[in-house]
């Protein structure tokens, strides 16, 4: 299924007037369905409970289905049985699509203008709860510490929900409190609707300011005019940044979503324009930078005291180990001393991504004159005591990579190699062959990791680099990791302007490639 906004005719009902009572209804609908995702059922559980409400959204009406789809489900029911219009939102969590709000039209039935704003507001509220979900779930099971922080978050989340409906009333409780304004045109640009939101952002009661023309309480009034004109070609735009004049004199910065109303006939009636006040979103915005970046200063606390910890711990176990004597006693310490140094891997890698993530990462690039030597020789050494027969297990049959000049981060470069090559120990098959090179592309290097295994789907050689995430598999579960090696490595290349991918035949082979700039 495919967007289809091109076909979207807003349509008025019978009377062809614009119904305020009846939109303050579908808002008070959405606020519950905000205050729903919030609770705490399973998602899937939540999610079905909001299918009603979304068609209850949508007027309830025969001829409009409406389903959700998230986690690689179907919530509601798709309808095979209407030909018309369908609309698509796209649920998105860090800019990543994880799902998709729908709704299908008949082509009898009449598409209402504001249909398409609430689906990407449910879609908006969903992408929100899923982010909260899964941050909630990272963190079950881990440090106290991260445990409190996913519950002040949850705490944050259901109190800001609860401020945001009692601020404006029960009735108009989202309206008001997203500053979201609704205001209607005739043809002749004059104002016929102005709603309590936009009283409040503009300063003018509803009264004062209807008959007037709309283009007075915009700062640059010959600007309406022009994206009218785009409005009238394409049917409507959509968060489109502009500024509007306050009766004080005030300057608000605005996105605007502005579409046609027309009658069942296709007859133009006028405009319809929803606002949202882009200052409030900013300060909702550094809010949650606010919490991300606590989030992120726990992760590195705690991980860098546990770093220091487990050192001092493998250190001790280690002397232990080379001066034990009795067989039972050493493979017991052997247990003890390796998953230390698991611990200890586990927890440079959150120290990675909180270095990345915090900003406090940066590319110091110097000439590496002898790239194996400071980069593949020292990787392959830092892995030795983890894998102690791993160099039986490298070959250059791809060329290896010798004596070349790169300009690069040895640190760095070094951590790309040496969480490649581990990967290839520990996902390839055992005793399989690693082999890895180098191919001058000119103005850039190609490097590449390749070991024998049982290799990638395809529909998972994107996920492999997303933060947190491992493939599930007989294989993968027996291994334990952290999901971040790859997130990091992909962070590293990329700040060093090259680029990071994966190509896979399954049963065979997995090879990791990426691009370098020479200089």
């Amino acid at each position: 299924m495919t967007k289809s906004e091109s076909h979207f005719t807003p349509c008025l009902d019978e009377s062809t007037e614009f119904n305020t009572s009846l939109l303050l209804d579908k808002f008070k609908l959405l606020l519950v369905i905000g205050r729903s995702l919030v609770g705490k059922e399973p998602f899937e559980k939540k999610i079905c409970a909001l299918v009603p409400h979304l068609n209850h959204l949508l007027g309830n009406r025969a001829g409009v289905a409406t389903w959700i789809e998230t986690n690689g489900q179907v919530f509601g029911e798709i309808s095979k049985a209407l030909d018309g219009a369908i609309f698509v939102k796209d649920i998105r969590v860090e800019n990543q699509v994880r799902g998709r709000v729908c709704a299908k039209y008949d082509k009898a039935e009449k598409i209402f203008p504001e249909d398409e704003y609430f689906l990407q507001e449910v879609a908006e509220l969903i992408g929100r709860q899923i982010e909260v979900d899964e941050l909630d779930q990272m963190l079950r099971g881990s440090e106290e510490r991260y445990r409190k922080l996913a519950a002040n978050l949850s705490r944050e989340m259901w109190r800001r929900t609860e401020a945001l409906a009692s601020q404006s009333g029960y009735l108009e409780g989202i309206l008001r409190s997203s500053a979201d304004m609704i205001v209607t045109t005739d043809l002749n640009s004059r104002i016929v609707e102005f709603n309590p939101a936009a009283e409040k952002l503009l300063g003018y009661t509803a009264e004062e300011i209807q008959g007037h023309k709309i283009n007075e309480v915009w700062v640059d009034s010959s600007e309406r005019d022009v994206i009218l004109e785009e409005v009238q070609n394409s049917g409507g735009i959509k968060n489109y940044k502009t500024k509007l004049m306050r009766k004080d004199g005030a300057v608000v910065e605005i996105s605007l979503t502005l579409s046609l109303l027309k009658d069942n006939e296709g007859r133009v009636l006028g405009t319809v324009g929803i606002s949202k006040d882009v200052a409030r979103e900013n300060a909702i915005r550094r809010e949650l930078e606010r919490l991300n970046k606590n989030y992120r200063e726990a992760i590195h606390f705690i991980n860098h005291e546990n770093k220091n910890s487990l050192i001092v711990i493998s250190g001790f176990v280690k002397r232990l180990l080379d001066s034990e004597t009795e067989q039972k006693r050493k493979e017991q310490l052997e247990i003890v001393y390796h998953h230390s140094k698991f611990l200890e891997a586990m927890s440079k890698d959150f120290l990675t991504m909180a270095d990345l993530e915090q900003g406090e990462f940066q590319i110091r690039k110097e000439k590496i004159a002898n790239f194996y030597e400071q980069i593949i020789l020292p990787a392959m050494v830092g892995l030795k005591e983890r894998y102690p027969n791993s160099f039986n297990s490298y070959d250059n049959s791809m060329g290896g990579v010798g004596n070349i000049p790169v300009y690069g981060d040895p640190r760095f470069l070094e951590i790309v190699f040496r969480n490649l090559f581990g990967n290839a120990l520990k996902y390839g098959n055992p005793g399989g062959r690693i082999a890895y090179g180098v191919v001058d592309l000119g103005e850039k290097l190609l490097f590449n990791v390749w070991n024998e295994g049982p290799g990638i789907e395809p529909e998972e050689r994107e996920k492999v680099f997303e933060k947190f995430y491992r493939i599930q598999n007989e294989m993968t579960r027996s291994k334990r990791g952290t999901g971040l090696g790859l997130y990091n490595i992909k962070r590293i290349i990329e700040a060093h302007g090259g680029s990071l991918w994966c190509e896979s035949e399954l049963g065979s082979w997995t090879n990791f490639l990426f691009t370098l700039p020479k200089e």
